[in-house]
């Protein structure tokens, strides 16, 4: 896939069976990025299925986009270890091997987030001192640029931990959203120093001392308003915070819809405020942090123009190096910690 690529071109894997929909969403989103410009993409997964899907567009897109085969793929509710052991073909796993093999530059996948995990955990390895890859990224459209990590990976975070999650964080908003310095902020019960649990008390005395914009507590409420650029809690949190806001974006939009009817304003209306408080499957995922390679976890029910934007971050992720910036951010801030 590298070979004979245009020059600026970046590779990228697509799980093609991955998500709801399969290769009738995958395809022509694969499509829709590569007539966007910047990127090659290998779709990965069932040839037949594959195809058959790509036969269907007319496009001069599909000479920067191949078809690398696979078999099957890991369903959300397997367990994910075990679903790669037992299957080293699925969709997936071959869409990360393309990344190890140096065929792509970052994978995208809308399939089983802990498959996608741990595909990448496997396949690339972890950074020092990182026992598995953390999930963030903006969750909250109100505040677009806000990074909250973890969210959902690392269920019980020790206090160094969560200061790493910082730095990866703050490296994110400065290499991908252009912020130069981003106030880092942690999610407690209250905005006052010294609120919170015995975590979220330790990491605030680690933070304090490092040379990240560390600007104290926040609490939820606090999400919306921008407050801070990087936002850190460990993952059982930060999971809890992600589903809430989906779920109460989902139930706002069908109120309106039953106390309003059904019209282009309302729908317009409606479709604002979901893409506002569901925003991963909005905008189709975000990177894994914490590992030796470029991998993009997505939303199962991601559209095409999401998983395009998935595509999207994968290349802006490649071109930013922010992969090979990660062991330097941490063992800066770590020396600091130590120092202290």
């Amino acid at each position: 896939m590298n070979n004979g690529l245009p020059e600026g071109i970046i590779p990228i894997a697509l799980d093609a069976m991955g998500g709801d929909h399969g290769p009738g969403v995958t395809v022509p989103a694969a499509i829709q990025a590569v007539t966007k410009g910047g990127v090659a993409i290998a779709l990965v997964g069932d040839p037949a299925a594959v195809q058959h899907e790509l036969d269907r567009h007319d496009t001069p897109a599909k000479r920067l986009i191949q078809v690398i085969p696979s078999e099957g793929a890991i369903n959300e509710g397997s367990n994910p270890a075990r679903a790669l052991r037992a299957n080293p073909r699925a969709s997936v796993a071959v869409a990360a091997g393309a990344v190890k093999a140096g065929k792509a530059k970052a994978f995208v996948s809308m399939g089983s987030t802990g498959a996608s995990i741990a595909a990448a955990t496997v396949l690339f390895g972890t950074l020092e001192g990182i026992d598995r890859g953390a999930l963030g990224g903006p969750i909250v459209g109100y505040a677009p640029d806000s990074v909250i990590i973890d969210l959902g990976t690392n269920l019980d975070s020790k206090p160094a931990q969560l200061v790493d999650f910082a730095a990866l964080g703050g490296l994110m908003s400065r290499l991908i959203y252009g912020h130069p310095n981003p106030r880092v902020a942690l999610l407690s019960v209250g905005s006052e120093e010294g609120k919170g649990n015995a975590q979220v008390k330790a990491t605030a005395e680690l933070l304090k001392t490092s040379s990240l914009n560390f600007v104290g507590n926040i609490e939820p409420h606090d999400l919306p308003r921008n407050v801070a650029e990087v936002v850190v809690c460990d993952g059982f949190v930060g999971n809890v915070v992600l589903k809430l806001t989906e779920g109460l974006g989902r139930a706002i939009c069908d109120h309106i819809r039953s106390a309003l009817g059904d019209s282009p304003e309302v729908n317009n209306l409606v479709d604002e405020i979901f893409a506002r408080t569901n925003r991963l499957e909005a905008l189709g995922g975000g990177p894994l942090f914490g590992v030796k390679g470029a991998a993009i976890v997505g939303h199962g029910a991601s559209s095409v123009s999401a998983v395009a934007g998935a595509i999207g971050t994968a290349r802006l992720v490649v071109e930013k190096g922010y992969v090979e910036a990660q062991a330097a951010e941490l063992a800066r801030i770590r020396s600091e910690i130590a120092i202290a």
